[in-house]
């Protein structure tokens, strides 16, 4: 995560904090209180920051005498209080702000990172963690951080195992009372969920989930499901043990099939297609045995892509519970597709015009379907899905996790047409880069040919429409 990188080490302020000891309500327990300052990444003109005068690049260092772990603590200390002092640093002047306001108004300003305290740290050592499966010196270092904070599962929706939780954190957890959660679960039955994360012992996860219940917190649950590890009757044992507390706290469960690089070094394997596919019946059995199990367990897409199975209808995904889990995504991009180009009317390309647009090759079967149906809308234009697997990775076969250098060195050679496309889920957001560090237009220059980004229906259609009236710009002035 990004957040690490953002929090100077340098100044956080570490002290001691007394909360009530619940196995004794007369007792005081002390807790450590790690705090940083909280820095304006930016400040809308709209904003109650904009209208007290804070600037971009400021930061503030306490409210009411009160420092912050993160962006709860200080939105607590600001909406919670009708009179405010702000204690400000702004090039390394320090001044104050003094501010009457109504209960609840907020600031509306963005900052760099909700985390002033940094990331908490995974401190697991699963088999399979992609995190240690990388070589360190060619990726960027956002990826090199093990994170497993709750604050971030509540803020992003990554997942967390809670194995690294302290008295400090839960008595958090249960002020803030944050949801929804997203628990890696992986296993129910205590000696296999321990194996999985590398552990000698840790709380029993039903136990930690019946506590998220008692506070009312809702959970989205993970299964990464490993060929002799965790499936099986142990996975079909961890869906009935997570059933058992469907709605409270258990919202859904997502089985996803264990993803390795050629890096891995723990001894095991990916699934063969007669185990992907004995998953699939063993769930779908599971489901179809009582009507109330519907909507429930999810099947991540790479176990249907994988074994070329018919995508579920939209019907299975109900509201898209855990959509950035890979669970629906292939289902909503075609009915995003047909949806969006139903009211498209035909148009036309002067000239041939093709586009290469770059895939990971799990999802090669779904979209020849997609390119026909952009292809009927757009006369003369040619959409060439182009499906790679990883060479830096080595096993890795879906698009999230091409590279710049992966794409490069499978397609240079190729007739790439007039632009390439790129989906946006191989980039990091605002930068453009791949998970190598090369940057977009990088590969632009090294293809000689256009990179253009583009992610879903309607993005893919709009940047189709422009290259269009380009076209046509180039052709009346010819």
């Amino acid at each position: 995560m990004v957040e690490a990188a953002l929090v100077n080490k340098k100044e956080l302020e570490h002290s001691r904090r007394s909360v009530q000891d619940p196995n004794d309500p007369n007792a005081q327990k002390d807790v450590k209180f790690v705090s940083g300052p909280a820095y304006l990444s930016s400040v809308p003109q709209w904003s109650l920051a904009y209208e007290i005068g804070l600037e971009q690049g400021d930061k503030i260092t306490e409210i009411n005498g009160e420092k912050f772990r993160d962006f709860f603590d200080l939105q607590y200390h600001f909406e919670q209080s009708d009179f405010v002092t702000m204690l400000v640093e702004r090039d390394k002047e320090e001044f104050e702000i003094e501010l009457e306001k109504d209960i609840g108004d907020t600031l509306g300003c963005e900052f760099v990172t909700p985390l002033f305290n940094g990331v908490q740290e995974c401190a697991n050592d699963c088999p399979f963690c992609f995190i240690e499966n990388q070589p360190f010196d060619e990726t960027r270092e956002s990826l090199q951080l093990r994170d497993d904070d709750f604050r971030l599962s509540y803020l992003h929706g990554s997942y967390v195992t809670l194995t690294n939780l302290s008295f400090s954190d839960r008595k958090r957890i249960e002020t803030l009372r944050p949801g929804p959660l997203y628990i890696s679960v992986h296993a129910t039955e205590p000696e296999v969920r321990n194996k999985m994360l590398g552990r000698k012992k840790s709380i029993p996860i039903m136990e930690e989930l019946k506590w998220l219940a008692s506070l009312d917190i809702p959970v989205h649950t993970q299964i990464v499901l490993c060929p002799e590890m965790n499936d099986g009757k142990h996975l079909m044992q961890t869906i009935e043990d997570l059933y058992s507390l469907k709605d409270s706290p258990v919202q859904s469960v997502a089985i996803v099939p264990v993803g390795l690089t050629k890096y891995h070094r723990r001894g095991l394997r990916r699934f063969n297609l007669d185990e992907a596919l004995d998953t699939i019946s063993m769930v779908e059995a599971w489901e179809k045995a009582d009507a109330d199990r519907n909507k429930f367990v999810f099947l991540s897409d790479e176990f249907f892509l994988m074994t070329h199975s018919n995508v579920p209808e939209k019907t299975y995904y109900g509201d898209y519970p855990i959509l950035e889990d890979g669970v629906g995504m292939t289902r909503l991009f075609l009915d995003e597709v047909e949806k969006t180009l139903a009211e498209v009317p035909k148009q036309s390309f002067a000239k041939p015009f093709k586009i290469s647009w770059i895939n990971g090759t799990i999802s090669q079967h779904a979209l020849r379907k997609v390119a026909n149906i952009f292809e009927a809308k757009f006369e003369n234009l040619k959409l060439e899905p182009i499906c790679i697997d990883s060479e830096f990775w080595g096993t890795t076969n879906v698009t999230g996790l091409l590279t710049g250098k992966d794409i490069h060195s499978k397609i240079h050679d190729k007739d790439l047409g007039d632009m390439v496309l790129i989906p946006s889920v191989m980039l990091k957001e605002g930068f453009d880069i791949f998970l190598d560090d090369m940057h977009i237009d990088e590969l632009s220059e090294k293809l000689k040919v256009a990179c253009k980004k583009a992610w879903g229906a309607q993005e893919m259609l709009e940047l189709i429409q422009l290259s269009l009236i380009s076209s046509e710009r180039l052709n009346s002035k010819s």
